[in-house]
């Protein structure tokens, strides 16, 4: 547990790695100071000119899930797939207004990659207790593959598990790192 008074920054980082064969890699760096969490993430390799949800996600396993989470082989590997090795959603790194859970899926608030597939995030926010004291056993999640390679999110992979009104594309994880 991280003690309450006096803190100054505590600094966190993790290396972003490709899940779902999208060859996106990136690195992240969270700075702690009390209660207000500064989230700095730089990406590239991701979907151009596309909208990427990206989360901090724990507890579960504390890891990135392997290829073999993939449990109805169809080649990806989903977010509820994932889930029992980084866990539930813990804040939504949302570009402007709510950071919680709730906007999971909040998609136009999230970081739309640039045309050359790069994404470049900064935010300040405020996170609760818990959060703060399991900052490194938790993870950082980027969504969004293009599987067909048409560069966009469309429904040839089929619906998102997560709300079938949006494509497995958009909401299938794209990079994964533990946060150290």
């Amino acid at each position: 547990m991280r003690a309450h008074l006096n803190i100054e920054q505590l600094v966190f980082r993790a290396a972003l790695s490709a899940l779902n064969n999208s060859a996106a890699r990136g690195r992240a760096e969270l700075v702690l100071e009390g209660d207000q969490l500064t989230v700095r993430i730089t990406t590239n390799g991701l979907v151009p000119g596309q909208p990427h949800a990206q989360h901090i996600h724990g507890i579960g396993r504390s890891e990135c899930p392997p290829p073999s989470a993939d449990t109805d082989g169809d080649g990806i590997v989903s977010t509820p797939e994932g889930q029992p090795f980084y866990g539930p959603i813990l804040v939504s790194l949302t570009t402007t207004g709510d950071t919680s859970p709730d906007s999971a899926l909040a998609i136009e608030r999230f970081p739309v990659a640039s045309e050359e597939g790069l994404v470049d995030y900064e935010r300040t926010f405020t996170v609760d207790e818990s959060v703060a004291d399991d900052l490194a056993r938790l993870q950082i999640v980027q969504h969004g593959i293009d599987v067909n390679g048409n560069g966009m999110y469309d429904f040839s992979a089929g619906p998102s598990p997560l709300d079938p009104d949006l494509p497995l594309e958009a909401t299938a994880p794209a990079t994964c790192g533990t946060i150290d």
